[in-house]
């Protein structure tokens, strides 16, 4: 089974979200879900994730926090769940895979009817785990 990361990109009270392209070959076609993918040879789950964002967004972050693994049952492989704050400017970030990007707040992603099912589960997992005794971030 591969791997992959992905990212719960959070600024104050809102997730960064890609909008995926419309291609049927991929998973979530015109969906809204996390930025992230697929871990390549020889990279950590952490490693890979920054690359994916430096290649998604011209966006490297340098800490985060790794919350946990989850096995994808609608396309099976192992996703390793990291939150990352943003503190830069939004506008700074530059789209190179997808067709948008944009910033939601909880309600807006419940009334989303693109989003993909499973994002409001892992935001809510990644809120309940944050707010608990704070663990060591990655650098």
């Amino acid at each position: 089974m591969h791997g992959v990361s992905k990212a719960l990109v959070y600024q104050q009270d809102a997730y960064l979200l890609q909008l995926r392209d419309c291609v049927p070959t991929i998973s979530y076609p015109d969906r809204w879900s996390f930025f992230g993918g697929e871990i390549e040879l020889g990279e950590s789950p952490w490693q890979a994730l920054q690359r994916e964002l430096e290649e998604e967004l011209e966006w490297r972050p340098h800490c985060g926090r790794f919350l946990y693994e989850w096995i994808n049952p609608e396309n099976p492989c192992r996703i390793h769940f990291f939150a990352v704050p943003f503190s830069g400017d939004r506008s700074a970030l530059v789209l190179h895979e997808g067709q948008d990007l944009g910033w939601f707040t909880l309600d807006e992603i419940a009334d989303n009817p693109r989003m993909v099912a499973h994002v409001a589960l892992h935001i809510g997992q990644a809120e309940a785990l944050l707010s608990q005794e704070p663990a060591s971030d990655l650098e």
